[in-house]
Formats: structure tokens, C-alpha cells, sequence
């Protein structure tokens, strides 16, 4: 997924992003959380007052709100927990397309990379894992942590080739097959939200054609447990169809044979459609109180990192 030259052009900005904050020795110590989590427990961090319980810890109990208020309550704290930072890179179906550059899933791929850089830079202890969504499934990899994880990431994804399926003869009994394989999703969510090695950040790169009712509901899942940003990936033309001459078009599913003529009322009806479509899925994901930004498969490095930093911040 990732060519030579991706590595040239980001291996600078991941590395120095990566060593702005210095590893701490791992060693045998046990280290505590380094980031406030979703979980309540017997943190550290104060974060409200509840009416209390028969079972609830009596060292918990807020003395003061009692004798104030006569009735008793007891301190919810947040309970640190050490940071998992997973990431899942859409590399199926519609992400297989692209016209400037690269494919979606290749930008899906560096972009996953230059999230992962941000948060070892932030969090050095946290686990970075990253699974693959492909025609044959998801694959999920884990790489430790650090610099020497982010290295292993990087090289993981230069070693997988995903070639972008062939058009079925007309003759085929399936045709382009374009529907989204929620079921896999599905499948890969339950399964890590089962898992001990949940993630407590997780990063979707896609182009959002996958997030169905049954994807959103997985996602609402995940935005009750972790921190859930999504980026969105997209090529030019998903946005606005540029100024072609008529052409040609076989359908290979409907055997039909005809001829495309862009104009400017086709391009503004077709840019309607995208915008209306774009502002559907992050409103969608806005309601579920998931972060999102949107990511060009034209955009460079230096820009890639300066929008992730700004979703994950």
C-alpha cells in the first residue's frame, strides 16, 4: 500500500513527530495510566457526585455534601488507564479507487501512520495496533509501543499489495459488487469490543461508504467505551466532476451500452449529491459524538499532519 516514495516523503515528519517527547524506560515497572479514560473507578481525577447505594464503597462517601445536604452521596473519580490506540484503514471496495496520485486506500494508509506518529509523540506508553480491511476480510496486527512500533507499522503496510479487482466479463452472474461488507464489520467490532486488549482510541480512515445503520451502531457502541474519530477519505472528482468531452460507458452488469456527456448541469447536480452525502455522514457522526475531518488523496504530508493533529487533539 505504501510505495517508496509515501515513505521518503513522511518518514521526516513521522520521525520528528515521534521523538517530541523522549521514550521513557520501559523496564519491569508497571506504569499507571497516562490519559484519563472512559471507565470510572477509584481514580485519581474527580469527576462527579451521585446519590449513593446500598454496595458502594464507603471511602468513597462526600462528607461534605452530606452534612450540607442531609443526604448521602458518594465521589465518582475517573480511573486512569494505560492508552490503546487502535486504527482501522478501509482498504476495500470504493477505497480502491482513485484518479490523482493515489487511491483512497493508499491515503487511508498514510494517514494511518501519521495519526500513529501523533500519539507516540503524545502518549509514548500507549499500544499501537492497526487492522486492514480488505476484500478478504480485516487483519489486525499489534506493534508494541514507541518509536520501534511506529517503525514496525510503517514497514507492515509497505509490505501489503492489495490490487484493485478486475471488471467482471458482462456475462458474469455478479456484477461490480460495490455494497459495503457490514457484516465483516460487525464481525471485527464485537469481537475487539469482547477483546482484553480493547482499544481506548480508535481512528477509522474511510470513505465512509461502509458506515451503515448496522456500522453506525457498532460506532455508537465504541463512542460510549473510547474516543472515536473518523477520517474521512476522498478523491477529487467524489466532490466535483471536472469538464470532460462525451464518452463512452459500457455497463458490464446491465450489458448496456452508452454515452456520458458531463455538463455543467450534470457536474452541479452531481456536486449537490456529494455535498448532500458528505453532510449526512459527519452529521450522522457528529450525533454519535464522534470527531471527523475530511483528507484528499492529493494532500501531502505536512497538510495530512497539521488536519490529524487537529481531530486528535
Amino acid at each position: 500500500m505504501l510505495e517508496p516514495g509515501d515513505w521518503s516523503e513522511l518518514a521526516p515528519l513521522l520521525l520528528a513527530r515521534a521523538r517530541a517527547t523522549p521514550l521513557p524506560s520501559l523496564g519491569r515497572q508497571r506504569r499507571a495510566g497516562e490519559a484519563p479514560s472512559r471507565w470510572q473507578g477509584r481514580g485519581q481525577d474527580y469527576a462527579q457526585s451521585r446519590a449513593y447505594q446500598p454496595g458502594d464503597d464507603m471511602r468513597s462517601m462526600h462528607w461534605a455534601l452530606l452534612a450540607r445536604t442531609g443526604k448521602p452521596y458518594v465521589r465518582v473519580h475517573e480511573q486512569e488507564q494505560a492508552l490503546a490506540w487502535h486504527v482501522l484503514i478501509d482498504a476495500h471496495g470504493s477505497m480502491l479507487f482513485g484518479t490523482r496520485r493515489r487511491t483512497k486506500a493508499a491515503q487511508a494508509a498514510r494517514a494511518a501512520l501519521v495519526g500513529a506518529a501523533w500519539h507516540v509523540a503524545r502518549w509514548p506508553q500507549a499500544r499501537l495496533d492497526a487492522s486492514l480491511w480488505t476484500a478478504g476480510g480485516l487483519q489486525t496486527r499489534s506493534f508494541g509501543v514507541g518509536l520501534p512500533a511506529l517503525r514496525r507499522m510503517a514497514a507492515w503496510l509497505a509490505g501489503q499489495r492489495i490490487e484493485p479487482p478486475s471488471a467482471p466479463a458482462a456475462t458474469s452472474a455478479h456484477a461490480l459488487a460495490t455494497e459495503p461488507d457490514s457484516a465483516a464489520f460487525g464481525d471485527w467490532s464485537a469481537a475487539l469490543l469482547r477483546s482484553h486488549a480493547a482499544p481506548t482510541q480508535l481512528l477509522l480512515c474511510s470513505d465512509g461508504h461502509g458506515l451503515d445503520a448496522s456500522a453506525s451502531a457498532q460506532l455508537a457502541a465504541w463512542a460510549g467505551r473510547a474516543r472515536v474519530a473518523v477520517v474521512e477519505v476522498f478523491d477529487p472528482v467524489e466532490s466535483a466532476l471536472p469538464e470532460l468531452p462525451p464518452a463512452r460507458l459500457q455497463d458490464a452488469a446491465a450489458r448496456a451500452i452508452g454515452w456520458l456527456a458531463p455538463g455543467n448541469t450534470v457536474r452541479e447536480a452531481f456536486g449537490r449529491e456529494a455535498r448532500l452525502r458528505r453532510e449526512g455522514l459527519h452529521q450522522s457522526l457528529r450525533a454519535l459524538r464522534i470527531a471527523t475531518c475530511r483528507l484528499c488523496t492529493t494532500e501531502s504530508g505536512p497538510r495530512m499532519q497539521a488536519t490529524l493533529s487537529e481531530l486528535c487533539a
